[in-house]
This record gives structure tokens, C-alpha cells and sequence, in this order.
């Protein structure tokens, strides 16, 4: 497993737990859905572009 998958375990049971643990109120879970949102994206465009490294490639 690579960093870029715990990364998304970690991103993606935050998303899930966070609005049954009740620390934030509805706006700052809104807020927060889209900085986690935007963290996953900015990471996977990073991890597809800049390193030119995916699990899968289309064949050619």
C-alpha cells in the first residue's frame, strides 16, 4: 500500500466519521467537506501529472 492510498483511507473516513462525531457545527462541516475535498483533488492531480505514476495506464 502507498502513501497515496492511506491518504485517501485517511481522507475518506474522515469525510464519513466527521459529521457523526457533532465537534462542528453544519457550516464549518460544509467547510470542511470542501478543504478535504480540494486536498484529495490537489493530491491526485499532483500524483497524476507531476509523478506520472497511476496503477493503471489505458493500453495504446
Amino acid at each position: 500500500m502507498t502513501t497515496f492510498h492511506v491518504v485517501h483511507i485517511i481522507a475518506g473516513a474522515w469525510l464519513i466519521l466527521a459529521p457523526y462525531m457533532n465537534i462542528l457545527d453544519a457550516r464549518s462541516m460544509m467547510v470542511n467537506s470542501a478543504v478535504v475535498g480540494g486536498v484529495v483533488l490537489l493530491y491526485n492531480l499532483w500524483y497524476l501529472f507531476a509523478r506520472d505514476n497511476v496503477d493503471v495506464r489505458p493500453e495504446r
